[in-house]
C-alpha cells in the first residue's frame, strides 16, 4: 500500500511544478507560489537568498506545501515537512538547469539559494472522490 502511495504522490509531483509555499512568519502562516522540484518525495525550490521566506525557515523550519490541483475534482498534495537552505553544488546545478532565469543573474550569484523540503507527512486529497490518504514519514 505504501509504495502505490508514494507512486500516486510523485506522479502528482511529476505533472506539477507549480504549488504553494507556506511557512511561519512570527505568529501566523505566510503563503506564496512558487516553482517545485522534486527528487523522490524530497521537493527544492529556487528562491533568493534575502527573501523573507529563507529568514522565515532559518527562524522555524517546519512548512506546508500544496500543489497539483487543476480544478475541481482534481487530487492535490498537502506536504508538512522540514525546510532548510540546500548546499549541496549538485542539487543547485541541477535547479539552476530547470527553472526560468528571470530573478536571477546566474548560477553563481550570491542571491541564488535552493531551498530543501523533506517531507514528514503527505496527504493526497480529492483522489477518486475517496477523501484522503496520509502516507507518514516520520516514526
Amino acid at each position: 500500500m505504501e509504495n502505490e502511495l508514494e507512486n500516486k504522490i510523485i506522479a502528482i509531483l511529476n505533472e506539477h511544478q507549480v504549488g504553494v509555499l507556506t511557512s511561519v512568519q512570527g505568529d501566523f502562516p505566510h503563503a506564496r507560489y512558487m516553482t517545485f522540484l522534486h527528487e523522490g518525495l524530497t521537493l527544492y525550490t529556487p528562491s533568493g537568498r534575502e527573501q523573507p521566506k529563507t529568514e522565515e525557515i532559518r527562524k522555524n523550519p517546519h512548512v506546508c506545501v500544496l500543489i497539483g490541483y487543476d480544478g475541481e475534482g482534481s487530487a492535490f498534495l498537502e506536504i508538512n515537512g522540514l525546510a532548510s537552505l540546500e548546499e549541496d553544488e549538485s542539487i543547485k546545478e541541477l535547479i539552476w538547469e530547470n527553472i526560468s532565469k528571470e530573478w536571477f543573474q546566474d548560477e553563481e550569484s550570491p542571491s541564488f539559494v535552493v531551498i530543501k523540503i523533506v517531507p514528514e507527512q503527505i496527504r493526497i486529497l480529492n483522489a477518486d472522490g475517496d477523501g484522503s490518504d496520509t502516507l507518514d514519514l516520520i516514526g
